[in-house]
């Protein structure tokens, strides 16, 4: 790699950056060098891989830097960079893009991966949104597709899903409330149109008649064939099926989980122009910064009501 960055907006950016990180005292110490370093191979990366405006970046180029990240040659003895020195440059870039948000350089940001150690990173394999329309054109029942309507369009965890109960859902103001998510905080997320819609036949049809002879009252939302709630491992495989019946080699070797679904809806929110906090109330953060960074343009329910159509 070359030793010095050529293009000319990106010096400017990284001359910006440096007046960030000495405002902020993240010069101190060792500090200041080992953020201008990890910035300044990042762009160099960047540069020679054809990517010469900042704006021009997305998360498939982040994935490709991290991937060159975990695997270049340590230069000061053998093997790959450390792990410590991995998760400092990852985390020099998230306030490099901190920075890039707020002198506005891009109005919707890229995410940056956590690093796992052993070379591993916690990226999620994630669907695009043909993916999803894929997937919910084979969902063979109502079931199928109010599972996938919510785990995607709500973006809800497992856990939040298998304790979903019909009470939750408010389908006179199109809105579902998680009463104790992770951290025990309650949240209500708004149901698209098309979210709606299959939340409603699946109550009135397939779960009545699941129900209907049940030994016993259950409010559970998602119900198995004897009408009792259906557990998180169930529903993930419920999940599995639907993608094993689009025979799709490529959606089925990308063994999606229904966390998977979650993360898919937030980078596509994402990609959207979808407000960083609305994003984080939307799936339930504490922190914004938490797997992924999602950056924000525009606040607005219509954001998540295109991709199941």
């Amino acid at each position: 790699m070359k030793k010095e960055i050529q293009t000319p907006s990106y010096q400017t950016l990284l001359k910006d950056f440096d007046s960030f990180i000495t405002v902020r005292n993240y010069k101190l110490g060792r500090g200041g060098k080992m953020h201008q370093n990890a910035v300044t191979e990042f762009l160099m990366w960047m540069e020679e891989n054809g990517i010469t405006k900042i704006k021009e970046i997305t998360s498939t180029e982040m994935i490709l830097y991290y991937e060159y990240l975990i695997t270049r040659p340590n230069k000061r003895r053998e093997g790959t960079l450390a792990e410590q020195t991995i998760k400092s440059r990852l985390y020099s870039l998230s306030l490099f893009m901190q920075n890039l948000l707020e002198n506005r350089s891009i109005e919707s940001g890229f995410y940056i991966p956590s690093y796992g150690g052993n070379g591993t990173s916690k990226i999620r394999n994630t669907l695009t949104v043909e993916e999803i329309k894929l997937v919910y054109a084979y969902c063979e029942n109502d079931l199928e597709s109010a599972l996938l309507s919510v785990a995607y369009g709500c973006g809800l965890r497992r856990s939040e899903l298998e304790s979903l109960n019909v009470r939750d859902i408010q389908l006179s103001t199109g809105e579902l409330i998680v009463r104790e998510g992770k951290g025990s905080k309650r949240r209500v997320v708004p149901m698209s149109d098309t979210v709606i819609e299959s939340v409603r036949k699946y109550i009135h049809n397939e779960r009545h008649e699941r129900v209907l002879n049940s030994e016993h009252f259950e409010d559970a939302f998602f119900v198995n064939m004897r009408g009792s709630r259906m557990r998180g491992e169930h529903l993930n495989d419920t999940l599995k099926k639907m993608i094993e019946q689009t025979n799709s080699y490529e959606l089925v070797q990308k063994e999606i989980t229904l966390h998977c679904l979650r993360h898919s809806i937030a980078n596509h929110l994402a990609e959207n122009h979808a407000e960083i906090e609305f994003i984080r109330r939307f799936l339930g953060h504490t922190e914004i910064n938490t797997a992924y960074i999602y950056a924000i343009k525009n606040k607005k329910r219509n954001k998540i009501t295109t991709f199941l159509k």
